[in-house]
């Protein structure tokens, strides 16, 4: 049977801090700091060509967990976005509504506006009264 292989003192450092960085409970960075190589280095207290050359396993584990962000981040900002066009299209939907109405209340205004200037011009005429006798 084979013995396992001790891990490096600067690749348990990585490892931790990764570790401690998902949990958000960083002993160095800020909490509010993105999981990036160099936010793992300064936390593990290594430098980032250390990480690059000597732990390859961790910093694509790195790199996936700040891929899993960015892509977080944009279905974010896609549903956000679905949200503004769908209430664009409401609100266009809307618009062209009160358009027809806006049209078929002009047309209403102006046939009342026909309607108000020939009763005016029948008042106006001297021979408008009906003699009753």
């Amino acid at each position: 049977m084979t013995s396992p292989v001790k891990e490096s003192k600067s690749h348990k450092a990585v490892r931790m801090a990764i570790i401690r960085i998902e949990n958000g409970r960083p002993n160095v960075i800020s909490k509010e700091r993105k999981i990036s190589v160099s936010s793992v280095a300064e936390e593990a207290d290594v430098t980032r060509n250390t990480i690059n050359r000597d732990c390859p396993d961790l910093h694509t584990r790195i790199q996936g967990l700040m891929n899993k962000d960015v892509r977080e981040q944009l279905k974010r900002k896609q549903l956000e976005l679905n949200k503004f066009k769908e209430r664009n299209k409401d609100l266009r939907d809307e618009v062209e509504e009160l358009k027809t109405m806006l049209s078929r209340i002009q047309s209403k205004n102006a046939t009342l506006m026909q309607e108000n200037d020939r009763l005016n011009a029948q008042k106006a005429k001297p021979h408008n009264v009906v003699t009753l006798m």
